[in-house]
This record gives C-alpha cells, sequence and structure tokens, in this order.
C-alpha cells in the first residue's frame, strides 16, 4: 500500500521498477489486443460489419449471440482491469485536474460504448458496429496514449 501513500514513487526502487514493467507491460498488452481482433474480426469496420452480421457474398456466417456475447464476456474482463490499473496510475500524476478528467470520462464512455455497439448490431445493424469499432480503437488509443505518458514521465523520474 506504499504505492498509494508515498509521494514520490522514485524512492522506492523496488515498486518503481514494478510500476515501470506493469506499464511497459499494458502498452504490450493494448497493441496484442489490436493485433487479435483485427485478425478475429478485421481492422475496418467494414470487415467488422462483415464479421459480426455475415456476408451472403463471401459465404461469411454471422455471429451468434452466444459467440459474441463470449467474446464480449472474455475481452471486457481483460479491458477492464486495464482501465482500472491505468486509472490509479492516471491519478498519481501530476498532470491538471481537467485532464484527469477528460482521461476517465473518455476511457469509461468508449468502455461502455464498445460491448453496447456490439450487442445493439445485433438487433437495429450496421450502424452499431460502426459505434462499437470507432470506440473500441478510440479506448486503445486513450489507453495507449495515457500509458505513453506515464512511462516518459517514469522514465524522466517525474512520476
Amino acid at each position: 500500500m506504499k504505492f498509494v501513500v508515498s509521494k514520490k514513487l522514485i524512492d522506492n526502487h523496488s515498486l518503481y521498477l514494478t510500476v515501470l514493467w506493469m506499464v511497459i507491460f499494458f502498452i504490450i498488452a493494448l497493441a496484442l489486443n489490436i493485433i487479435a481482433k483485427g485478425i478475429d474480426f478485421g481492422t475496418t469496420a467494414t470487415l467488422w460489419i462483415s464479421h459480426i452480421l455475415g456476408n451472403e457474398i463471401e459465404f461469411i456466417e454471422p455471429l451468434t449471440m452466444k459467440e459474441l456475447l463470449l467474446t464480449l464476456h472474455t475481452e471486457l474482463f481483460e479491458l477492464i482491469l486495464v482501465f482500472i490499473l491505468m486509472a490509479t496510475l492516471v491519478m498519481r500524476t501530476s498532470r491538471s485536474k481537467k485532464l484527469k478528467t477528460a482521461f476517465l470520462l473518455s476511457g469509461v464512455i468508449t468502455l461502455l460504448t464498445y460491448p453496447l455497439g456490439l450487442i445493439a448490431s445485433l438487433f437495429f445493424g450496421t450502424f452499431y458496429i460502426i459505434v462499437a469499432w470507432s470506440a473500441f480503437v478510440s479506448f486503445h488509443l486513450v489507453m495507449i496514449g495515457s500509458a505513453l505518458d506515464i512511462l516518459i514521465m517514469l522514465l524522466r523520474k517525474r512520476f
């Protein structure tokens, strides 16, 4: 619990290294998540639409509700953990309160919009797949951007 209480992380070298490697592994995990989703669903919104709703011309079967919920369940577990840990790290930084609030709001909104958009797409169509795709990309960009910011602060020993 010293991580929460202490003012300077640099005072405890082992904790500093732990947080440094945690941020590095977050960046790697988020990049691998994007690659895995690109392999599974595709990299564009059009490919996501074909994969989720199916495409008769290309003989692609639509995803069932069960498959989609199972995919979302496992993926959301990882994304929520990453968000919570990144939020605690961002809250410890010396950034302005407005920037921290913007990070939290954008993270929560995109994290909630992604699964709700995918589920809504099964009932209402392609617009919600585009919403889910853009929320997925936005969430990962926000998390990777904040992780890189924290990594730079750690390397400059200003954390």
